[in-house]
């Protein structure tokens, strides 16, 4: 058979040159465009920029131009925080050649088949391009596929039978986008969150597309601002299954034979009249997950939007919800979801067994000072008008333990909560917590005992619109006579061994105040001790002692803290063994009193004081035979006034500008005590006699001739300033 029919050879010689001409332009394109989308070649056109867009795709083939089928493609793109991923088994395209011409790059249409796309968010963004009009335009008329098997975006995943189509345009380099009306859909699928099933064997449907637009017009979120979407759903729900048994609550599902039903339509971020939802969830909640019942939800949309939710009583947990709320207008505020909370109003009724119940202090408090261990039944009748929870509403948990972590101080004892909303401008919502018996320890030693007692009140209060409630809360802490049942125990706290409690037992009262992030603002704590033994720069007191501190500001942020005002006392003092001794007394106040608790711990102070005598000062810095014999008969000379300034560092203490004086006696001195070690100096005065006594550790120098000289040219110990307010 001859290579060209004889037909063709009687044809016009132009024209045989014609046909042979295009033969072999169509020879020269089977070979180059095959070879094109078969190589490397084709790489490198389309992935000029990987970081933006990457195609990879397996053999390739094209017999007319303008037209490709391409086997096993993966696109994978990202704008911004988005990652866009797109497989498929096979997929044919036409593409318009004259639109190259016009920087356009222009597919009527894309018939795809083994369709499966993810949509996710990564932490590194790629910046988008200024607004633009010089780039190049992709113009995708229609990507049709019947075989869709799966999408995702981020935790949600929809597998079944999918098919749909897709329109878009886009000028790269920061031009403008559009989406033509689309439309997706699946049949008997399977849409599951986080790896748990939600509902299978379901109908989907949806229809979407927005308007040409600049991305500065309507960036990320505010898309659904000029989205017009809607969606169609009818499924088989599945029952969610909420396991609280174990250190970790485990949730799950399992098969049911509810239903979800839903057809919600969308124009420029406002839901449409007519819009429902109808869900009925089997719920299995709690330990080993036991039914709890069917509950149902829907949501109609009118002139507003309306959610009910009801779940009938279970006879054997006392466990039920009843829900009607409304949120004014249809709009929904995808930027912000918090804003829809000022346009809800309704009232949620219900009671539910928690095995924790801690997320209730979450609501008031900001970090974990207070919280609710283990769980309990909670009753509610909670009434809300436009986003705050209004006064008549209620919330009840008759047994729960509770803890709260004050100052170091970890109390914790089986308490009933109360909370409600009392009126005021705006409305307080207030929780009161009971606890009818507690017991207190360090936070870092929760088997030391501190105190126990009765009857611990601990209020928490703050603004009742729901957006505010932590930010303002306060709270309130309050006992009386709680049981110290050894001193010794608050040794931890006076890190000094110049001064160490020995024994004894007392009673302690407490009131603070304090923030959501349970710093106090102020406060009060009363210790009362009875046979407090005590040693004090080597002396060994006994005796009774009552310390009222008062916190007049706190900072726990940079740990500052302000107790003017605290005062001191001891009655009924022994030093020693001297019996005949007993019943001395003391009282101090601190004018000012300044605590530093970063490292190094500090604390600064100025203190007035009142002593019966002043023979335990003169005790500090020598024995009693030691003094010459015009001092002895002072010793006991009657009530003392004095004052000084202190400063107390863990192991350091510091007394300077000790001054004290009666009708007959006059002393000033300064006393440096680290751990064992004491040194200081003093100077005493009677009338015309005066000395002065250098103390360094066990040794002893006297001063008797120009004793005041002398104790003026000693150094100080402290500077000549008053501590920080």
């Amino acid at each position: 058979m001859p290579l060209i029919p004889e037909r063709v050879r009687r044809w016009p010689r132009p024209w045989r040159v014609a046909l042979l001409s295009l033969l072999a332009l169509y020879a020269l394109y089977l070979v180059a465009g095959n070879v094109f989308l078969n190589t490397p070649l084709f790489d490198a056109v389309t992935n000029r920029k990987p970081e933006k867009f990457t195609m990879q795709t397996g053999a390739a083939l094209t017999l007319l131009p303008g037209h490709a089928v391409v086997w096993n493609i993966r696109m994978r793109g990202q704008a911004n925080h988005t990652v866009y991923i797109f497989r498929a088994d096979r997929a044919s395209a036409w593409i318009s050649l004259t639109a190259l011409f016009r920087r356009e790059v222009r597919i009527p249409r894309i018939d795809a088949s083994g369709v499966e796309s993810e949509v996710e968010r990564v932490e590194q963004a790629i910046p988008p391009p200024p607004r633009s009009d010089r780039g190049w335009t992709l113009h995708f008329d229609a990507i049709h596929s019947d075989s869709i098997r799966s999408g995702r975006f981020g935790k949600l995943l929809v597998v079944g039978q999918g098919s749909g189509t897709v329109g878009f345009l886009k000028q790269l380099r920061g031009g403008p986008s559009e989406l033509f009306d689309s439309t997706a859909g699946f049949e008997q699928a399977t849409v599951s969150y986080d790896g748990v099933n939600v509902i299978d064997d379901a109908h989907l449907a949806a229809r979407f597309h927005y308007p040409r637009h600049y991305r500065d017009d309507a960036p990320g979120l505010r898309k659904f601002g000029i989205l017009w979407a809607q969606l169609q759903v009818d499924a088989r729900s599945q029952a969610i299954n909420i396991d609280t048994a174990g250190p970790h609550v485990k949730v799950g599902s399992v098969p049911a034979e509810a239903r979800l039903k839903a057809d919600v339509v969308m124009d420029r971020g406002v839901l449409q009249p007519g819009s429902r939802v109808v869900w009925r969830v089997p719920v299995h909640a709690g330990v080993h997950a036991p039914d709890r019942g069917l509950l149902s939800l829907q949501l109609d949309v009118a002139q507003d939007m309306r959610v009910q939710a009801r779940l009938p009583r279970d006879p054997e947990t006392g466990s039920e919800l009843h829900a009607d709320l409304r949120v004014t207008g249809r709009r929904i505020p995808f930027e912000a979801p918090a804003e829809l909370l000022p346009r809800l109003s309704g009232q949620v009724r219900g009671a539910w067994k928690f095995e924790s119940l801690n997320w209730i202090s979450d609501l008031f408090v900001r970090k974990p000072w207070f919280h609710l261990d283990g769980g309990g039944l909670l009753e509610g009748d909670l009434r809300i008008a436009d986003g705050q929870l209004a006064p008549g509403s209620t919330l009840n948990v008759p047994k729960v333990a509770a803890v709260a972590e004050v100052a170091g101080v970890r109390m914790l004892g089986e308490a009933r909560a109360v909370g409600r909303i009392v009126d005021g401008a705006p409305p307080q919502a207030e929780l009161q917590v009971d606890i009818p018996q507690f017991r207190a320890a360090p936070t870092d030693a929760p088997k030391a005992l501190l105190f126990d007692g009765k009857a611990m009140a601990l209020t928490l209060r703050g603004d009742a619109r729901l957006q505010q409630l932590r930010d303002g809360m306060r709270a309130r802490l309050h006992f009386d006579n709680a049981r110290v049942p050894d001193l010794t125990a608050y040794n931890r706290y006076v890190g000094n061994d110049s001064m160490r409690l020995l024994g004894g037992t007392g009673l302690l009262s407490g009131d603070v105040t304090l923030d959501s992030a349970g710093q106090v603002g102020q406060g009060r704590a009363d210790l009362r001790g009875t046979g407090a033994r005590m040693q004090v720069a080597g002396m060994a007191l006994r005796g009774d002692a009552q310390v009222k501190a008062r916190v007049q500001r706190a900072d726990f942020d940079s740990r500052q803290f302000d107790l003017g005002g605290t005062t001191f006392s001891l009655r009924n003092v022994q030093v020693g063994d001297d019996t005949a001794k007993a019943g001395w007394w003391g009282e101090a106040t601190l004018r000012s009193g300044h605590i530093d608790a970063q490292a190094p711990f500090q604390v600064d102070a100025r203190a007035d004081l009142r002593l019966r005598d002043a023979g335990p000062l003169l005790g500090v810095f020598a024995q009693r035979s030691e003094y010459p014999r015009w001092v002895l008969g002072l010793l006991d000379s009657g009530e003392v006034q004095a004052s000084g300034h202190l400063r107390w560092r863990r192991e350091h203490l510091v007394v300077d500008d000790l001054t004290a004086e009666n009708a007959r006696l006059s002393l000033r001195a300064r006393l440096d005590m680290e751990q064992a070690q004491r040194r200081g100096d003093l100077y005493l005065r009677w009338g015309l006699l005066g000395a002065g006594i250098e103390m360094d550790g066990g040794k002893r120098s006297w001063h008797l001739a120009g004793a005041r000289e002398w104790y003026e040219g000693r150094p100080r110990l402290l500077p000549d300033a008053s501590p920080a307010p």
